[in-house]
């Protein structure tokens, strides 16, 4: 806060913490619903604040889906169509202030105001959000447009998924299958390692990206539509039929052992160029409980290792118990095949460039944990708000300082008590919006009795260079002083 020309003074300490609006505080809020989130995010003391509760109402009254220059979240400018799936349509966008384009999903509005499937989009949102490797696709946004609904922003990848390749080129040899189930596999560790579950785990979401010709072939993770956390829970059965794991069917909890019979049919798909069970959804259910999966040797016309075949009925055991242990024992048996493929030949590269990787990934992680720790326990109140004063993301402070407890999703400023002591602010948000200039002023909250408190607020503009709340304003409190009134 270099910029601040005004002195740091001390805060009023008031019931063993430091506070700048106690008698602001009113129940303004109390009509405004709390949202707690279902899920386990290891950056638990940061209030990520989305741009929407998934329990808001939305009527889905949308009479056309959007179209090119459409804007979405008042900040995305739709470009063109990418793909289409189950949930809805993927648009190339670009933002409007970084000038950068994004994938942008956007659920379909028949189905948006299903509150199980709002869940599904919010929670698919923030797990993903929360994770950093190299092959998990970034989401970097996410949120509700009044006219087209839900929407989340992806990374733009160039390329196209495993599912796709298969379709067009059949079977992988055997060190190309190798090489992306070792990255599909990497990520998978990575997410349990988070307590984290994908649920849904095939082909379809695992994406090729489009290489340059000296660039390693690189492999993305995606959609966490029935990701969850790994808390052992009951809730019947879903994901894809044809990689579901037998216990499922039967509606017994999620568990990494799952994910892991979702890997072992995976690696058959990609060495056979088919999926082990097919028919229709009572025959695949019954041959997930009852059939073992064929060994990808017999159905493939080119001499396959014995090892392969191994990995894959170990992977795919019917009983849980029978399986790899977690997902580092299944990529151990999985090196063991590469190096008969006579894939070691560059091990030691690659090992290098993996442990240079999880260097890099581990520092990140830290970086990240740093930053949401010391934004959440500071003293001074700070936020990000949208020009018309929805909030994205607050520390404690601020949270106390407005009244409000907890992490509240979709906070609007404007039901809070602070335009009642700033009544400017909705005008200088639009401004410093615009001009892209900070404002800076003096407020006056009373603290009760003839004591009141001085406090200096400062909006800025958030660089152009942020990735996520570029086109927002940051808002920051300084307590100044104690006055005798």
């Amino acid at each position: 806060m270099g910029e601040s020309d005004v002195d740091l003074g001390e805060a009023i300490e008031r019931e063993g913490h430091e506070t700048l609006l106690p008698s602001v505080q009113r129940s303004v809020l109390s009509g405004h619903k709390s949202f707690v989130a279902d899920i386990l995010v290891e950056h638990t003391d940061v209030r990520e604040l989305p741009l929407v509760s998934p329990e808001d109402s939305w009527d889905g009254k949308n009479k056309q889906g959007a179209k090119a220059n459409d804007i979405i979240g008042g900040r995305y400018v739709v470009e063109g169509q990418l793909g289409r799936g189950g949930m809805g349509r993927v648009l190339r966008v670009r933002h409007q202030a970084l000038g950068k384009p994004f994938a942008l999903k956007i659920i379909k509005t028949r189905i948006a105001s299903n509150p199980k499937i709002r869940e599904m989009f919010y929670r698919e949102a923030r797990l993903a959000s929360a994770l950093t490797h190299d092959n998990i696709c970034s989401i970097v946004d996410f949120g509700q447009d009044d006219q087209h609904g839900l929407f989340m922003v992806m990374e733009l990848l160039d390329g196209q998924t495993v599912h796709a390749k298969l379709r067009q080129s059949g079977k992988l040899s055997p060190k190309i299958a190798c090489d992306v189930m070792w990255q599909v596999a990497d990520a998978v560790r990575f997410i349990h390692s988070r307590q984290i579950l994908h649920g849904d785990i095939k082909t379809e979401n695992i994406f090729l990206v489009k290489q340059t010709a000296m660039a390693r072939r690189l492999i993305k993770l995606l959609d966490f539509g029935l990701a969850r956390p790994d808390l052992g829970r009951t809730e019947g059965m879903d994901g894809t039929p044809e990689y579901i794991a037998p216990e499922r069917i039967d509606g017994a909890p999620s568990s990494q052992a799952s994910d892991i019979y979702a890997l072992g049919i995976v690696l058959f798909e990609l060495l056979t160029g088919r999926l082990p069970f097919q028919g229709t959804l009572k025959e695949v259910l019954r041959a997930h409980k009852e059939q073992p999966v064929p060994p990808p040797s017999t159905l493939v016309d080119t001499p396959l290792d014995e090892a392969a075949d191994k990995l894959v009925a170990r992977a795919t055991a019917k009983d849980p118990a029978q399986r790899h242990p977690d997902v580092a024992s299944f990529m151990y048996e999985l090196r063991a095949l590469m190096t008969m493929l006579g894939m070691d030949s560059g091990g030691a590269r690659r090992r290098a460039v993996a442990s240079e990787g999880a260097r890099e990934r581990r520092d990140l992680d830290h970086r990240v944990k740093a930053s949401a720790e010391v934004f959440a326990n500071v003293a001074i109140p700070m936020a990000s708000c949208d020009p018309s004063g929805r909030v994205r993301v607050a520390n404690t402070a601020f949270l106390e300082f407005i009244g409000c407890a907890g992490n509240v999703g979709g906070l609007q400023l404007r039901d809070c008590a602070l335009p009642e002591v700033y009544p400017t602010l909705f005008e200088d948000l639009a401004e410093v919006a615009e001009k892209r200039l900070p404002i800076k002023r003096v407020i006056y909250l009373n603290e009760g009795g003839d004591r009141v408190v001085e406090a200096a607020i400062v909006l800025k503009a958030a660089p152009t260079s942020t990735e996520v709340t570029a086109g927002e304003i940051f808002i920051v409190l300084h307590p100044l002083r104690a006055l005798l009134s």
